[in-house]
């Protein structure tokens, strides 16, 4: 039986981690949950990752750092004053 330790790049066809596969480093995620009827009421508006940076910025004033700006996916509904 062939040792897989012989081969350069000490890869072998058991699988397992290689070098260059899986995520790359220093980009971290943190998921959340949300209620299904919630993620379907976004989809039917538009895209749901842009529907919640929108609300996000209406309801809590959050901005994007200036180096991030992302043009918006759909088109925004104006916030009406209290």
């Amino acid at each position: 039986m062939p040792d897989s330790t012989d081969k350069p790049d000490g890869c072998c066809s058991r699988g397992g981690a290689r070098p260059g596969c899986g995520r790359k480093p220093g980009i971290k995620t943190r998921p959340v949950r949300l209620p299904v009827w919630l993620l379907d009421a976004l989809e039917q508006q538009c895209d749901v990752r842009h529907a919640i940076i929108r609300a996000c910025q209406n309801e809590y004033g959050i901005e994007p750092p200036a180096h991030a700006s992302e043009p918006p996916a759909c088109s925004t509904p104006e916030k009406a004053d209290d």
